[in-house]
């Protein structure tokens, strides 16, 4: 098994336990980034639909004619075409849609590494654990951390407070036991009663 100092275990435990955690956060900032940039981006879809619709159509004429005077009409189909033209531009520039993605891949990325911190912490609560495998998973995973993160888009302050708001208040990843036994098929749930099985 090689050999270890004492404590050693409970510093890469003490380690796993941070960068998990740092993880959970980096995550969750990710998803909720996605989620922004979806909002955005199907608003700005529904506002041009409404828009060339307004715009193209004998509609907004007949309507503007019947109230307005025909010059002060034809200013407002103007303004309308001119809205089009800016969301237009704007979705094009901004391309929300393609941030989306590139957040849910990360957080895909990330997820996954999550998952792995938390069976190498597992793996050193265990009794005899195997330290240099737990230390060689603990650098395997820095590296694939560090590839994320190299990759990773940026997070606004405002996808990091919905992600703290999600973790700290809504309890997103966390389940209580019932719960988690619900989930669970029966024969993995720590609830079940054996002579039932």
């Amino acid at each position: 098994m090689g050999t270890s100092t004492p404590g050693e275990r409970d510093f890469l435990l003490a380690q796993a336990r941070e960068l998990y955690g740092r993880v959970v956060y980096s995550h969750k900032a990710h998803e909720k980034q996605a989620d922004i940039y979806d909002a955005r981006h199907r608003r700005f879809q529904w506002c041009k639909v409404i828009l060339a619709a307004a715009s193209s159509g004998t509609f907004l004429a007949a309507l503007a004619g019947v109230f307005l005077e025909a010059q002060i009409s034809s200013l407002v189909i103007s303004f309308v075409a001119l809205l089009l033209s800016a969301a237009t531009l704007a979705g094009d520039t901004f391309k929300y849609g393609e941030a989306t993605q590139r957040h849910r891949d990360c957080a895909a990325r990330l997820w996954s590494v999550r998952e792995s911190y938390l069976s190498l912490i597992v793996t050193l609560q265990s009794s005899g654990a195997d330290l240099p495998a737990a230390r060689q998973r603990r650098d395997d995973l820095q590296a694939e951390l560090e590839e994320a993160y190299g990759n990773a888009p940026r997070t606004s302050p405002r996808a990091y407070r919905k992600a703290q708001q999600g973790l700290q208040d809504q309890g997103d990843i966390s389940f209580d036991p019932g719960e988690l036994d619900r989930l669970l098929p029966e024969q993995l749930r720590q609830g079940r009663n054996d002579a039932d099985v």
